[in-house]
């Protein structure tokens, strides 16, 4: 078997994912090479025991590494490998459908656990049935759920690195027109171990910031909202939890003002600890609790605020 991980890199920075996914790789098979795309210092990847080798493709032909420019070079590379496993973020849902259609290959998406170099499980029906998928492809092509694995860390000597000629393609029909980064107090939702998320029952975006961002502020922890939040204007796209959101696992999950809903329960049911705060005592939410508090929560979370 030969597997190959893909990874992009942004800004210098390999997407903090890479670990999560490594170890998915690595209930396939001991070793894996590395295909990382974008300019990145490669000395603390090259030292994990199961990269075989780094294949580093650093000069792109457009700035933004656009999955339309790369898709046809990744194509040519992952139909020498077994199987083929990147994140299942924005990047790696963009790039790996476009690498399917070009080699005729079926994916799975949303790898949550290997069963056997051939079988894997995912999620179905926002989250609420797993199932075991069997793959009959030569080359399977795997999108990972990076919070359900736990980083690599296993370190070993150096792996070899080598810097791939840039061979990418610009679609002419696609331009990046620019890119806007929000600068926030709380840490990313992404890799956060505590999450303070918010919904709709907030009732403004004044509250959601004083409330919500006050509190994770003092927890050290970032700022997630339901579907329904976000479409009333109280927090970004970026913060949204759920289905059609961000999936989240932290170590602590406050869920306020949050009642429950299948689609935003698919987003987080794998955090460690949740802890929820609604005034109704038979909000869904509390099925999924470990803790539950009823009541106010214009009462309650000002107390904990002042409290900490």
């Amino acid at each position: 078997m030969k597997i190959l991980v893909i990874a992009s890199a942004k800004n210098g920075q390999i997407n903090a994912n890479l670990a999560n996914v490594l170890t998915a790789a690595s209930k396939i098979h001991a070793k894996c090479d590395v295909l990382v795309i974008g300019s990145a210092d490669l000395t603390a990847l090259s030292n994990l025991s199961c990269v075989g080798k780094i294949l580093h493709l650093n000069a792109i032909v457009d700035e933004q590494n656009l999955a339309s420019s790369v898709a046809k070079l990744v194509a040519n590379i992952a139909k020498n490998y077994t199987h083929v496993l990147t994140a299942a973020d924005s990047y790696g849902k963009d790039l790996l459908p476009r690498v399917a259609g070009i080699l005729d290959l079926s994916q799975i998406s949303e790898v949550v656990a290997v069963i056997s170099p051939n079988i894997f499980k995912k999620p179905m029906y926002a989250g609420n049935v797993l199932a075991e998928v069997e793959s009959f492809e030569d080359t399977k092509l795997l999108t990972v759920r990076a919070t359900s694995f736990t980083p690599y860390t296993a370190l070993a000597e150096e792996a070899a690195v080598e810097v791939l000629p840039n061979s990418a393609e610009i679609n002419p029909n696609i331009s990046h027109l620019g890119e806007t980064v929000i600068h926030s107090e709380t840490i990313d939702l992404s890799h956060a171990q505590i999450i303070v998320t918010g919904g709709h029952s907030l009732g403004s975006k004044e509250n959601f910031v004083e409330l919500i961002h006050g509190l994770a502020v003092k927890l050290d922890g970032a700022v997630g909202a339901s579907r329904a939040a976000v479409e009333a204007g109280y927090a970004s796209n970026d913060c949204q939890v759920g289905q059609t959101g961000k999936v989240v696992a932290p170590k602590l999950y406050l869920a306020i003002g949050i009642s429950g809903a299948v689609q935003h329960i698919a987003g987080m049911k794998d955090s460690q600890q949740v802890i929820a705060i609604n005034i109704d005592p038979n909000a869904q939410i509390f099925e999924y609790a470990d803790y539950g508090l009823v009541g106010d929560l214009f009462e309650i979370v000002p107390e904990l605020i002042n409290q900490l």
